[in-house]
């Protein structure tokens, strides 16, 4: 292998391929130069990425390196071109105005370059990028890396209705869920699926790309749901998980309704949660025209702040939930107002954006905690 690219094609490939490199000691970076492209994969247990670029092909070939030793290299080369050369049993790295940068990567002769697969499925559907990214940011934060619970470490992406694409995630404490109302083929997610946080992160990343669509599609055996945009593929193992039947959560009764501005309500919250102790307790105290939130460390600090709500008219109700979950919401909330929909001391808060992008609905649900 003999070619030259240029720096920010090379980049642009390895940032595509950083969610793969998980075992960063172990991982090697697959390059593969034929017909005046640049093929490069990188693959874990759950993740493969495939991508290429266009480039200057003096001689085709392949080589396997070290993937965190490559990466790095290329963050720190200098603008312009770079030359890569299979020179024996090392991989030549070349830049510079005059070549004055070089060096020798290690390659991993036991390795072999494999073409993506082919999924064949009716299974499949081009979604909008930008719509898809607003979904993945209203509900990635509360699913997480590791959980104890295993549905709380997975998104759920299914279908509600004939049209509705609802993506779905919950610790057990809160939940969230975001949906686009679009025209869906009829054959796809005729079953919903489990992803990792990791492979909502990979989506996400793929739908800031700047392309207009993404096309999603999953093997007809339900194991790997594959995301693609022009030369970029992502392949993810999908979880096993049973995903519990989270509607159950959502309130049922009617609910006493209000708007609040969403930036300075997260500021004072910020501003009396200072005060609280590792629960991150915070009281709402809900009274007519007013709502006064409290926290307090037991034996020692205690802070409150009263903000005017002159919509509320519905007498006094006290509420209490974990506050850093009310800072996150706020923190993934874009719309300047929200709407806070609650009921009584054992019924779950429900927050609802008041602005988003046309055809996308979110919810956001606290569950209430009890003060000792």
């Amino acid at each position: 292998m003999k070619i030259k690219i240029s720096k920010s094609q090379l980049s642009t490939a390895t940032q595509r391929a950083q969610g793969a490199i998980t075992e960063r000691s172990l991982a090697q970076i697959g390059l593969m130069a034929n017909e005046h492209s640049l093929h490069l994969s990188v693959a874990d247990r759950v993740l493969v990425v495939y991508c290429q670029m266009s480039c200057e092909m003096l001689k085709d070939g392949q080589a396997f390196v070290p993937a965190r030793l490559f990466t790095d290299v290329v963050r720190q080369l200098p603008d312009g071109d770079v030359h890569l050369e299979n020179k024996g049993s090392f991989l030549e790295i070349t830049a510079g105005q005059n070549l004055e940068f070089r060096m020798k990567l290690p390659r991993i002769e036991s390795k072999s370059w494999r073409e993506p697969p082919v999924i064949a499925s009716n299974n499949k559907a081009d979604l909008p990028s930008d719509k898809l990214m607003y979904v993945i940011d209203q509900v990635q934060f509360c699913v997480a890396h590791e959980s104890p619970r295993n549905y709380g470490s997975v998104g759920y992406l299914h279908k509600t209705g004939d049209s509705h694409l609802r993506l779905v995630g919950t610790d057990g404490y809160r939940l969230s869920y975001s949906q686009l109302d679009l025209e869906i083929p009829k054959d796809f997610l005729s079953e919903g699926v489990c992803l990792s946080k990791r492979a909502l992160s990979e989506l996400h990343r793929m739908c800031g790309e700047g392309f207009d669509s993404v096309n999603l599609a999953i093997s007809e055996d339900q194991t790997t749901l594959v995301a693609s945009v022009p030369d970029y593929q992502i392949f993810v193992r999908l979880s096993a998980v049973k995903y519990p039947k989270y509607q159950g959560v959502l309130p049922k009764k009617e609910l006493s309704k209000v708007n609040i501005p969403r930036p300075y309500f997260q500021s004072v919250t910020k501003r009396v949660l200072l005060a609280s102790d590792k629960t991150r307790a915070l009281q709402l105290c809900f009274s007519n025209s007013s709502l006064t939130l409290r926290s307090r460390t037991v034996g020692s600090s205690e802070s409150q702040e009263s903000i005017a709500l002159s919509s509320y008219q519905d007498g006094s109700r006290e509420l209490a939930i974990n506050g850093k979950f009310l800072t996150d919401v706020f923190s993934t909330i874009s719309s300047e107002e929200v709407t806070l929909n609650f009921h009584s001391e054992e019924d779950p808060i429900v927050l609802v954006p008041n602005t988003e992008p046309p055809s996308c609905q979110s919810v956001h649900v606290l569950v209430p905690i009890r003060e000792s």
